[in-house]
This record gives C-alpha cells, structure tokens and sequence, in this order.
C-alpha cells in the first residue's frame, strides 16, 4: 500500500468517524428535547402542585441515567475514533521505520 492510499485511508476513516460521531451526538439532543417536551406537557397538564414535584424529580433521575449512559457512548466512541484515526498512521510509521533498518 503507498503512502498515498494510507494517507487517503486514514482521512476516509477519520471521516466516517467523527460523522458517526456527530449523528450519535444528533440523536442524543433529539432524545433529550423530546424527554424535555414530554415533560413540559406532562406538568402543563398536572392537576395538582405536588404532581409537579414528583414529575419534575422523576425526570430529573431519568435524564441523570440517559446522559450518564450518553457520557459513556460517546466516549468509547470518541475512542474508537481515535484508535481507527491512528492506526494507518502508525503502520506507515512502521513501514518508514522497517524501510531503514
């Protein structure tokens, strides 16, 4: 493989990773809006004020999870990336370096 097809491999990969990355990023705002529109329509329509303390507790601990478990996909996809972006880079590194021993 030439460096020239490293190179190009190493940009598609990188390429497809951070718009991997920024879709999940899309789909987890859409989620969110929609868990926040969900609520303000639940506490529009509450009948009684306690209601509004145990709705707005109860999302609260729901949206805690989801950005947790959020958190933790975006960062091992944020690794990912950085280990697919890497690699090509490092074996043209070893090329180069078995080419001058």
């Amino acid at each position: 493989m030439s460096p020239t097809s490293n190179h190009d491999q190493s940009i598609s990969v990188t390429f497809e990773s951070i718009r991997d990355f920024n879709v999940k990023m899309i789909d987890m705002a859409h989620a969110n809006m929609e868990a926040f529109f969900g609520l303000a329509r639940q506490l529009a329509t509450t009948k009684a004020p306690s209601d509004i303390a145990e709705l707005w507790t109860t999302h609260c601990r729901k949206q805690f999870e989801t950005l947790t478990e959020q958190t933790k996909e975006l960062t091992a996809l944020g690794q990912k990336t950085a280990a697919e972006s890497a690699e090509p880079i490092a074996r043209s590194v070893n090329q180069a370096f078995k080419k001058a021993s």
